[in-house]
């Protein structure tokens, strides 16, 4: 027996996601079609997960706060996302990120042991560099994040268990929180209102960006095909700077607006460049669906509608 997950075909059995409250959680349990006999966990027990979806409480790190059940598959997307605010609490995502990680994979480790394990690890482990990052780029994450990210992976590979490991690149979509460079454009453009001067950070950066879609897609992927202990980059291959993305949204917008930096809102530590290869994830069927700008388009009718 097998069932579709984003258009891939896993094997038949119950798939538990941490995390699955947040922004890729909620779309990965409606693309995956998550339903009867499928677990959705989170730090509290209040969010939405599809009918017939369990709903648990798992604040990590530590074990879960009612049995799962075992398990086939485990998403684990649980964990603090955010490179600027892990510059003021360093210690506190070190401990969710890779003290998570460690707490999710003891649990399939014994009650799970034949589950395949997705960990949604992050391109902010790899050195800085402007050339092309692959998965064999050198690793040394420069920010609080990245590092919490990079012991996560290690903790994971000396687990035991059958785990793939995704370096997802930045992603967007509708449901993003507000705080995050590309909503936050949204939100400053439509609650504008007379003001046509836009507030921003660094527009020189590049970066390389996927719509969420994309990502959950990648995510099935490797599940079904992915080669066990193996890492792959989930990313677009191709970079834009902050400025470009911008100005693409004031175009979606209709209006005209002149970006005037806030030095508030420069990071201390920022990448000039961070674009990675996916030729290895697309080795394994992976194709990119949703170009930057529909992509942008559905994210910025997203914020018009709720604001």
């Amino acid at each position: 027996m097998s069932r579709k997950a984003a258009g891939f075909t896993l094997k038949d059995g119950p798939i538990l996601v941490t995390g699955a409250g947040g922004f890729v959680g909620r779309r990965l349990m409606d693309m995956f079609q998550l339903g009867e006999g499928d677990i959705a966990a989170d730090s509290t027990a209040d969010f939405y997960a599809p009918p017939g979806v369990k709903r648990i409480q798992w604040e990590l790190p530590g074990p879960p706060s009612s049995f799962p059940g075992e398990v086939q598959y485990v998403v684990h997307l649980a964990g603090l996302s955010s490179v600027a605010h892990s510059m003021s609490d360093a210690d506190k995502v070190m401990k969710v990120n890779a003290g998570g990680t460690h707490s999710v994979a003891q649990w399939v480790r014994e009650y799970s042991p034949g589950a395949v394990f997705l960990l949604a690890s992050s391109a902010e482990v790899y050195r800085p560099s402007e050339e092309i990052l692959t998965e064999n780029s050198l690793i040394e994450p420069g920010n609080p994040y990245g590092k919490s990210k990079l012991e996560a992976e290690k903790l994971l590979a000396s687990s035991g268990i059958h785990h793939v490991i995704s370096r997802s690149f930045p992603h967007f979509g509708p449901g993003q929180a507000g705080h995050f460079v590309l909503p936050s454009f949204c939100r400053r453009i439509i609650l504008s209102g007379e003001n046509t001067e836009i507030s921003t950070g660094n527009l020189t950066a590049v970066r390389d960006y996927l719509y969420i879609d994309d990502v959950v897609t990648a995510y099935a992927c490797l599940l079904a095909e992915g080669i066990s202990g193996e890492v792959y980059n989930v990313c677009s291959g191709n970079g834009l700077s902050i400025g470009d993305l911008l100005s693409r949204i004031i175009s979606i917008s209709g209006a005209e607006y002149r970006a005037v930096t806030d030095p508030g809102l420069l990071r201390k530590q920022d990448q000039f460049r961070q674009v990675g290869s996916s030729e290895k994830l697309r080795s394994l069927g992976w194709t990119q669906k949703i170009p930057i700008e529909k992509g942008l388009k559905m994210l910025y009718q997203w914020w018009e509608e709720r604001l």
